[in-house]
């Protein structure tokens, strides 16, 4: 991938905005990180999902779902769109528990929404080995589905914080791109350059947002522009997000002046978000408020914000954890143990947020955010 990205900075005039540059690293068709075969997600990979820690995980996402449905009068057909679905372990699981409600199934279809062709056959395999595939159709983006005829849920787990960043920095004279280019060593090294046309000079300022001299940190325009092509394609129903952030007034303090991209390599931190491109995930928190803020061009509604862990406890984790315990063939002890690592502050608990967005849905409260509505926070 390396000499791939020097042949795209060189064809470009010397650089290229960092957002170009996270974006070959990830998404090159050939040389990607997320397009060529390997293992990324579990024990074996560099990092791993709520989903692969338990199957309640999706279990319970299918309860807040199967509410939706009944909120929205039980329509004859429902869509369950999966963007990014990986291993195709979530998907699986919600398959699975949603055959537990006769009605709610046979009214279901499952879309998985992959660019990469190694994790569609990932996808593929796991539902076929799970009796569900019949339930599944795939496509490559949101475009490829029906404009304005979506009713369901469009949801993701992880996938806003693996969208390519602009990389800023505040200087003495006003707001900079960082950019990359290669220096006399032949390595990738960062310089300044104007913002890219999608950043207006006054992007900050006009959110009463004030960065330190000197700091340098991300502003997610692709999870933008994506909240309201999803807010477009929904007649009906729920975006609900699964991902680490923050709310704007958090995100932007001079506690993250460094910013927050990071990359994950065999369940190691990378700070240097220009190490082994191609080779390591890349990923930026979320600004959970701007996402909000986008999506209300598309006619999406605030619905709830929680942490993960208030989320899940909120649709009943520690309750389904005490029903299986009297189960045979259980293992209480690593089921216990993922439970306390998907929703403990020190686990993925307050790290995940849970944010849902909806059109055209009763007013009434979400299971999911009963015991913690966070939205003023927002």
């Amino acid at each position: 991938m390396k000499t791939e990205l020097k042949k795209i900075i060189q064809a470009a005039g010397g650089s290229i905005s960092y957002a170009q540059y996270m974006r070959h690293a990830l998404y090159h068709p050939q040389k990607g990180y997320y397009m060529t075969v390997g293992e990324r997600l579990g024990v074996e990979g560099d990092f791993i999902t709520s989903p692969e820690l338990t199957s309640l995980f999706g279990e319970l996402l299918t309860l807040q779902m199967v509410e939706l449905w009944q909120l929205m009068g039980s329509p004859t057909k429902f869509q369950l769109i999966e963007m990014g679905p990986g291993s195709g372990r979530l998907a699986q699981d919600i398959l699975l528990t949603a055959k537990r409600f006769p009605k709610f199934y046979s009214t279901i279809s499952y879309e998985l929404i992959e660019i990469s062709q190694d994790f569609k056959d990932r996808q593929e395999k796991t539902l076929k080995e799970s009796g569900v595939i019949a339930k599944a159709k795939w496509h490559k983006d949101l475009n490829n589905i029906a404009d304005n005829s979506i009713v369901g849920v469009i949801f993701a787990n992880e996938f806003l914080d693996a969208l390519p960043v602009h990389w800023l920095e505040q200087t003495p004279d006003g707001l900079s791109e960082v950019g990359v280019c290669v220096n006399e060593n032949g390595d990738f090294t960062t310089v300044l350059q104007p913002l890219s046309a999608e950043i207006a000079d006054d992007y900050f300022t006009s959110r009463n947002i004030t960065l330190t001299p000197g700091s340098r940190t991300e502003v997610g325009i692709a999870g933008q522009q994506w909240i309201k092509k999803a807010g477009e394609v929904l007649q009906q129903g729920l975006v609900l997000l699964i991902d680490y952030g923050h709310p704007q007034k958090d995100y932007y303090t001079p506690l993250r002046e460094n910013g927050t991209l990071t990359g994950h390599l065999k369940h190691v931190r990378i700070d240097d978000p220009l190490a082994n491109p191609g080779e390591m995930d890349i990923t930026a928190h979320v600004d959970f408020t701007a996402i909000v803020e986008a999506g209300r061009a598309s006619e999406l509604e605030l619905a709830g914000y929680t942490s993960q862990g208030w989320f899940l406890q909120s649709l009943g984790i520690l309750e389904r954890l005490e029903m299986l315990r009297s189960l045979e063939g259980v293992d209480i002890g690593n089921l216990k143990e993922a439970v306390l690592r998907l929703i403990l502050p020190e686990g993925m608990g307050e790290t995940f947020k849970v944010l849902a967005l909806g059109k055209k849905i009763s007013q009434h409260k979400l299971s999911g955010f009963r015991l913690n509505d966070q939205r003023d926070k927002l």
